[in-house]
């Protein structure tokens, strides 16, 4: 059984909150199974619904008397249940996308206050076009759904590095000496380093589904079994593209999705419009292909399954007031899918640390990977004319500033632009992320492993009021 920080999360909503709870994110990361495993060991009562598989349950919402009385006496006749007490008692309402009225119904669970909702879904983004007819060709426009402040929101994403470590019985006194050492800029011990360095590698092949990560760790001689575990849900994402998808639209989605590992592996990694069918970058395409899969790239983006890495115009703070909303980059949201999407010569240059094999893109997934999943929304910079020209890879906003960020996949440590950045903007701290251990240069600049990325909320140094 992995253990997972979401567990946390809900005893803290157990213990605090008054409304009801709403976890979202993409499929198969682990949502149901630990809400079951909370509900149980929690609960006198659990009452459980898939409403994408129970047209019974989903009718309970969808009758003209919805007060909390009334649907709570429909769920005992349903579940043939005599009482309830509302204090022992939780009701998990599982993929709610598939009924609308269930995510309203969490307004009146609220305001009446009695029972604990745990609800959750996979497709929330994307609620318009969930309900698909057969004959309907028609692109449906697509409205982020949210229960404006009804419920406590919840994002569960795979695991993060640091669950990967539990996963793979890594101490965690050994993961606090790691945090210590990267907030105090200390070299890491040896054979710490060396072992997390390994398992940082191993993640970026397995990744953070769980069912590939409990593949590995059941039988870590091989990879043959987490990769099979990825398969099926690569298989299971392009099932859903074409199920939440209307026939025209479910292609193009499809074409950008298959399109991300390949525009990553470009040495610009800006994703282009015009590239998910090779039809050239001229500006014409571009305007065209732009108009063609917009809606496509945002139901990537609402589904869960990639992070957006936004270009930015100049270096000040807020960075969201900074980014240019149609240049972009796009990074798988889990990397283990993206290496495997590459196929077994990525995972055997990865594991063999093969130097002929370019990994940036994979390593830079990683790093975006890791930094959204600390919370971070990373941006990028380019200038490539006249003065200033620089690329920065990355740029984070702490609360002391802009931290641009500098991502090193091999042993070339050369990187001119985040030398001279200081000569044309002001950024707070650079930070260079490599295959090599804690150490800051006589120029200022910081260097940290590439594994520091999961822990980067150790560098970022809030007052204790926040």
């Amino acid at each position: 059984m992995l253990k997972r920080k979401a567990y946390d999360e809900l005893m803290k909503w157990k213990e605090s909150s008054k409304k009801p709870l709403l976890v979202y994110g993409q499929r198969q990361i682990g949502k149901t199974f630990i809400i079951e495993q909370f509900a149980k060991e929690n609960y006198e009562t659990y009452i459980y619904s898939n409403l994408d598989e129970e047209a019974s349950f989903r009718a309970i919402f969808k009758q003209p008397d919805r007060t909390v009385d009334n649907i709570i006496l429909s769920i005992r006749t349903l579940r043939q249940l005599k009482d309830l007490n509302p204090k022992t008692t939780i009701i998990f309402l599982d993929e709610i996308q598939s009924c609308p009225e269930a995510l309203s119904s969490l307004k009146s669970f609220k305001k009446d206050g009695r029972f604990n909702v745990i609800a959750s879904g996979s497709m929330l983004g994307l609620m318009d076009g969930l309900v698909k007819e057969k004959d309907e060709e028609q692109s449906k426009e697509m409205k982020v759904v949210s229960p404006m402040g009804d419920a406590k929101e919840y994002q569960m994403k795979s695991l993060d590095f640091e669950e990967f470590l539990w996963a793979n019985n890594i101490p965690e006194d050994a993961i606090d000496l790691v945090r210590k050492r990267i907030q105090d800029g200390d070299p890491i011990e040896s054979p710490i380093y060396e072992q997390f360095s390994k398992m940082f590698k191993l993640f970026q092949i397995i990744g953070g589904m769980p069912a590939a990560v409990q593949a590995y760790v059941d039988d870590p001689s091989t990879f043959s079994n987490s990769s099979d575990e990825i398969e099926d849900i690569v298989v299971q994402i392009r099932r859903d593209i074409t199920k939440y998808n209307t026939a025209s639209n479910a292609i193009r989605t499809a074409e950008c999705f298959e399109s991300i590992p390949y525009q990553l592996a470009n040495t610009n990694k800006r994703f282009h419009y015009s590239r998910i069918n090779q039809e050239g970058i001229d500006d014409k395409n571009t305007r065209k292909a732009a108009d063609k899969y917009m809606e496509n790239i945002l139901w990537i983006e609402h589904a869960g399954y990639g992070n957006f890495c936004h270009l930015i115009r100049n270096f000040s703070c807020p960075l969201k007031g900074n980014v240019e909303h149609d240049v972009f980059k796009i990074y798988l949201s889990d990397t283990g899918i993206l290496t495997h999407m590459y196929g077994d010569k990525a995972i055997s240059a990865t594991y063999i640390e093969d130097t002929a094999f370019n990994q940036g893109a994979i390593v830079e997934n990683m790093i975006a990977e890791n930094l959204s999943k600390c919370g971070y929304e990373p941006a990028y910079y380019v200038k490539k004319n006249g003065k200033g020209r620089l690329e920065i890879d990355f740029v984070v906003e702490f609360f002391e500033g802009l931290v641009a960020i500098e991502v090193k996949s091999g042993k070339d440590r050369d990187a001119p632009s985040i030398n001279k950045i200081l000569e044309h903007h002001q950024v707070k701290r650079r930070i260079m992320l490599e295959k090599g251990n804690i150490r800051r240069s006589e120029d200022g600049i910081e260097h940290y492993p590439l594994f520091a990325a999961a822990f980067f909320n150790e560098l970022d140094q809030k007052p204790e009021y926040l």
